[in-house]
């Protein structure tokens, strides 16, 4: 299991434009609602993929209990540190992120305002990030070696995030095409990667 969300705090709906413009993202205007949980994230992990291959990103957003939530399947945006620093800075607000992987055995958060005020990662059961002050809200879970998914979530719900679809609401999901800059730094990566691929020789061209 893959999950990773952005929680903005505050009600930023109308300014889903701004927020994925910052991701270097353009809004299609092309929104499709959901008010069922399960449909809405088998939609966004079955589609995404196809998606990406025609140039067009999916992101599932919702807001809930003064928050405003992003689904990223993709596990990209969840890690842009520097957009998401840029982001609290415009909306002058706390933003937190969350990943669950299972398949790794990874997890953890960060808590974005200004500056990166709290940062925890674990990888294959190992801690490779433990930085600044504890939350108050990781007190009593296993926010060491032994996190797992469960402690993902309690963490979330104690900062008042629901993650879970504990209550009934409607998921859009935006369909978002790559801005001038993110095509060119994606042209970019494709050409280094071209040019690196030019560069190796046959395994029997040993002069």
């Amino acid at each position: 299991m893959t999950n990773s969300f952005i929680a903005i705090k505050g009600n930023h709906f109308d300014r889903a434009g701004e927020i994925f413009s910052v991701f270097k993202y353009i809004d299609l205007k092309q929104d499709k609602q959901f008010d069922d949980w399960q449909t809405f994230n088998e939609y966004l992990f079955d589609n995404y993929f196809e998606f990406a291959n025609n140039e067009v990103v999916i992101r599932g957003i919702w807001t809930d209990n003064g928050w405003t939530i992003i689904h990223d399947p993709e596990m990209v945006d969840t890690v842009e540190e520097e957009a998401l620093l840029q982001l609290s800075r415009i909306l002058d607000t706390d933003i937190v992120t969350f990943i669950i992987q299972t398949t790794s055995n990874s997890f953890g958060f960060t808590v974005y305002n200004d500056t990166i005020k709290r940062h925890f990662f674990v990888s294959d059961g190992e801690i490779t990030d433990n930085l600044y002050q504890p939350l108050e809200q990781e007190n009593g879970l296993n926010i060491n070696e032994n996190i797992f998914s469960d402690d993902i979530l309690k963490l979330a719900e104690k900062l008042g995030i629901d993650l879970e679809a504990k209550i009934k609401r409607t998921y859009s999901i935006k369909q978002l095409a790559y801005g001038d800059e993110m095509k060119s730094e994606l042209e970019h990566f494709r050409q280094q990667q071209n040019q690196a691929n030019t560069d190796k020789k046959p395994w029997w061209k040993l002069w």
